[in-house]
């Protein structure tokens, strides 16, 4: 297997353009795929694709059993900036892994986590 990393994250969302504004306004991630139902955002070397929900209503389900982690080079300013923006944010905790790293929420429930290794 010659896999070199992460192509992109996709995410099925409930309001497509309440997710749009999150990720692009909110988070300040750059909007580099803009279709009806597909929205791609480039943030430092990751991308991430939110999709409007067209499944069947039994098979929509979001949230619960995904865990996105993204990389910061300053995880205190982004804490303070989307704190600043009124997303709620946990504190910073700082892991015996050398990782200081906080959590939130997008508009559905999908868990973040922005980390920075400090050794």
């Amino acid at each position: 297997m010659a896999v070199t990393g992460m192509f992109y994250s996709f995410l099925y969302v409930s309001d497509f353009e309440r997710s749009k504004e999150f990720y692009g306004e909110t988070l300040g991630w750059k909007l580099g795929t803009d279709e009806a139902d597909v929205a791609g955002f480039h943030f430092g070397d990751a991308y991430l694709i939110i999709h409007r929900d067209n499944r069947p209503d039994n098979e929509r389900a979001y949230g619960g059993g995904v865990y996105l982690a993204a990389k910061s080079d300053d995880v205190q300013a982004d804490h303070a900036a989307l704190k600043e923006k009124g997303v709620k944010v946990g504190e910073i905790l700082k892991q015996h892994w050398g990782e200081h790293q906080f959590y939130f929420d997008d508009p559905d429930g999908y868990h973040w986590s922005v980390g920075q290794y400090v050794g």
